[in-house]
């Protein structure tokens, strides 16, 4: 990830979003013995960027070029928002074993949690990731997308799925010994 990148005049880093190793410790357990799971975690550009809402009819156009984030394959919207959150992003990935992840109806996997934004509110943070092995480590954790969850966003045709979790661990141990991860009913 660069470093800082300029956004309408001004600096933002992104030295918080660096590629970084972590390792998991699953407790032992009555069956099983402790576990260790080294893993690198690396993040998409979508964890401080957005598109435009194609629902609302928004176009790249309606947004300031000054704003426009490129990569050799998208040009995307510079979000001050997600900015501010993607902060938390490391401190949140290193406790992810303690958290409820999820399926997406993608097969991604997802996390939500509460946070504490800076005026004080709460909101909920999504932080959708995917998982595979890896030659460096155990497990390569890949950040798709983080952003605060949007209570008013509600797809027509998409009706609400109830998901049940699944454990972060299962993914991992599931991930390193190349076993399909069964989705949860």
């Amino acid at each position: 990830m660069t470093k800082k990148i300029k956004i309408n005049e001004k600096g933002y880093d992104l030295s918080h979003l660096d590629v970084f190793y972590h390792t998991f410790i699953q407790n032992e357990t009555k069956t099983s013995n402790q576990k260790t799971y080294r893993c690198l975690i690396e993040f998409s550009h979508h964890c401080f960027t957005k598109s435009p809402n194609i629902h609302k009819g928004e176009t790249l156009n309606d947004y300031d070029t000054m704003l426009h984030y490129k990569t050799e394959k998208e040009t995307r919207i510079f979000d001050y928002d997600r900015y501010e959150l993607s902060k938390k992003l490391p401190e949140i990935l290193k406790n992810m074993d303690k958290q409820k992840c999820f399926f997406t109806s993608a097969d991604d996997k997802f996390l939500t949690i509460s946070i504490q934004r800076l005026d004080g509110t709460f909101i909920d943070y999504e932080i959708y990731f995917s998982l595979k092995r890896s030659k460096k480590c155990d497990v390569h954790i890949f950040i798709n997308s983080a952003y605060a969850k949007d209570v008013n966003y509600k797809h027509k045709e998409r009706k609400q799925i109830r998901r049940k979790p699944i454990s972060f661990f299962v993914l991992l141990k599931n991930t390193l010994e190349n076993k399909k991860i069964k989705r949860p009913k």
